[in-house]
C-alpha cells in the first residue's frame, strides 16, 4: 500500500496549495472529484450545494464520511514558520493552510475510498465520502442541504475532524441572539426630547449576564453560557439613539432548543422592555445557491453504549491494539447538522491536532493521516456486523 500512501501525500499536499475560503471552495471541490474518480469510486458527483461526493459500495446501509474543504482566512502570513498555500514536509509531518481543518481528514476519508476498492472490502454497507463546503461559517449547513435538499440521508455520519486519533462523541452547541431596546431620538443638545435606548441597554446586558448560574448544565460539558460580544446603534454621535443592539454568543448543552433558548431569553429582556431574536445566517454556496437559516447550531451527544461508538472503539482495537481514547469537541463541527438537528447518529475520528487547527503552525502529521485512512477503511465491516 506504500503507493496509495504517496499519492495520498500529494493529493493532500494538491488540496492545501488551493485557497479554498469558505464560499470560495470551487477549485477545491474539483480537484477532490477528480482524486475520487482516480481512486475508483463506483460514482462521483457534485451535489447542488457543491460538495464533492464519491460512493463506494452497493449495500443498503449507509454511511457519510464527512471532512470540510474549506478553510479560516489568513490574518498575517508573516507569522506563518512557511508561506499557508506552500505545503511543506518536514520530519513526516505536512505544513500549510486547512492542514489540520480540515484537509488532512478530507485526504483521510477519501484514501479509505481507495482502500475500500483497493483491497475488495464489500458488505451490506456503503460509504459516501463528502469533500464538503462552508463549514468554517456556517457548520452543517452544506450537510443539511445534501440531506433535506438532495435527499441523500445516511445511517450514520463520521466526521473526520482533528482529534489526534482518538474519538469524539459531541460538541458544544452554539446560538448567536440579537436583543433591542428601542428609543426616541432627539439632537444631543436637547437630550431632554428623547429617550436613549442605549440606557435603557445596561439594565438588559446586567440580567443577560446575570442569566449564566441558572443555564442548563450537562455531566461532560458542563455549564451552558452567554456572553454579551457586540452592541450597536445609530452611526450619529450628535444624536439620542433611537435603537441599541447588543449580540449574544450563546454556547448549548446538547438538547437545547431554539425555542427553550429564545424563550428563556425573551422572558428575562421582555420586563426591562427589550426583544430578542435568533437571525438568520446569510449564507451563499460557491455554486450561487441560498442556504440561509437561522444562527443555530444544537449540540449533541453520543450516549454510552451506542452500536457506532462501539464500533469506533472495535476498529481502533483491532487496528492498533487498543481501544482509541474517546472524548468530546469544544469546538463546532458538522454534526451540529447530523446529529444535533437531523438526529443521525455521529461520530468523530481524525488525524490532525486540535492544538493546531487555526494556527500559523498549522500542520498534520502523515502517518496519523494514514493511519486514518485505514480506520475508515476498517470501521464499516464493524459496524454492519
Amino acid at each position: 500500500m506504500a503507493g496509495l500512501a504517496e499519492r495520498q501525500t500529494r493529493f493532500l499536499a494538491d488540496l492545501i496549495a488551493i485557497r479554498s475560503y469558505t464560499g470560495q471552495e470551487g477549485p477545491a471541490v474539483e480537484r477532490t472529484l477528480a482524486e475520487l474518480r482516480a481512486v475508483g469510486c463506483d460514482e462521483v458527483w457534485r451535489d447542488s450545494a457543491g460538495n464533492a461526493l464519491g460512493r463506494v459500495g452497493h449495500g443498503p446501509r449507509l454511511l457519510l464520511y464527512d471532512a470540510h474543504l474549506d478553510t479560516n482566512e489568513v490574518a498575517d502570513e508573516s507569522e506563518w514558520p512557511h508561506p499557508p498555500l506552500q505545503p511543506t514536509v518536514e520530519n513526516g509531518v505536512m505544513f500549510g493552510l486547512g492542514a489540520s481543518d480540515c484537509k488532512g481528514g478530507v485526504a483521510a476519508i477519501v484514501y479509505a475510498a481507495a482502500l475500500l476498492k483497493a483491497l475488495k472490502l464489500e458488505g451490506e454497507f456503503s460509504v459516501v465520502v463528502m469533500g464538503a463546503t462552508l463549514e468554517e461559517d456556517a457548520e452543517g449547513f452544506a450537510l443539511r442541504s445534501l440531506v433535506e435538499r438532495d435527499g441523500l440521508r445516511p445511517e450514520a455520519v463520521l466526521l473526520a475532524e482533528a482529534t489526534n486519533l482518538s474519538l469524539r462523541r459531541g460538541q458544544r452547541g452554539r446560538c448567536e441572539l440579537r436583543v433591542r431596546t428601542t428609543g426616541r431620538a432627539a439632537h444631543a443638545s436637547q437630550p431632554h426630547l428623547g429617550e436613549s435606548a442605549l440606557l435603557k441597554m445596561l439594565p438588559v446586558i446586567q440580567a443577560l449576564e446575570a442569566m449564566n448560574p441558572g443555564l442548563p448544565a450537562h455531566p461532560v460539558f458542563g455549564p451552558s453560557t452567554q456572553v454579551v460580544s457586540l452592541i450597536e446603534g445609530p452611526h450619529t454621535p450628535n444624536s439620542v439613539p433611537s435603537w441599541c443592539e447588543v449580540a449574544v454568543d450563546r454556547r448549548m448543552a446538547p438538547g437545547e432548543s431554539l425555542a427553550s433558548v429564545l424563550g428563556g431569553v425573551q422572558a428575562v429582556v421582555g420586563p426591562l422592555g427589550a426583544s430578542a431574536r435568533v437571525p438568520d445566517q446569510p449564507v451563499r454556496t460557491h455554486t450561487g445557491l441560498a442556504l440561509d437559516g437561522p444562527s443555530f447550531f444544537p449540540g449533541w451527544f453520543l450516549e454510552d453504549g451506542h452500536p457506532l461508538l462501539a464500533s469506533g472503539l472495535a476498529a481502533g482495537q483491532a487496528l492498533w491494539g487498543r481501544a482509541p481514547e474517546v472524548g468530546v469537541w469544544r469546538f463546532s463541527t458538522d454534526g451540529t447538522y447530523s446529529a444535533g438537528a437531523a438526529g443521525i447518529p455521529t461520530l468523530g475520528l481524525g488525524p490532525q491536532e486540535e492544538q493546531y487547527v487555526h494556527a500559523a503552525n498549522d500542520q498534520v502529521d502523515l502517518e496519523k493521516v494514514r493511519q486514518a485512512a485505514l480506520f475508515y477503511a476498517l470501521f464499516p465491516l464493524f459496524y454492519v456486523s
